[in-house]
């Protein structure tokens, strides 16, 4: 079985510990950042480090990542609006 395994995917929700603290492994599961080959991208994640796409610390040279930051960057990118299509039309109009 890979590493995108059903216990892995497990991982992305609340650990039972209650830390808030992730590895890069941990954050590219939380993200659902995946190889083709389903594992885990860590790459990927690093490469959007550098970019200074996403918050992190590096405490004694260890990537590490808070799992409410990853939440926020995932909830203040969010696309389209709660209404609707035919809300937003009736608002353009008047109606």
């Amino acid at each position: 079985m890979g590493l995108a395994s059903s216990e892995n995917l497990q991982m992305m929700g609340q650990d039972p510990s209650g830390a808030d603290w992730l590895t890069a492994f941990e954050a590219a599961l939380y993200l659902r950042l995946f190889t083709r080959k389903g594992e885990p991208c860590v790459a990927r994640l690093r490469n959007l480090v550098c970019q200074g796409r996403i918050p992190f610390y590096k405490p004694f040279g260890r990537l590490m990542f808070k799992r409410s930051e990853l939440q926020k960057l995932i909830e203040i990118t969010r696309q389209g609006n709660i209404y609707g299509n035919n809300e937003v039309l009736r608002r353009k109009r008047g109606a």
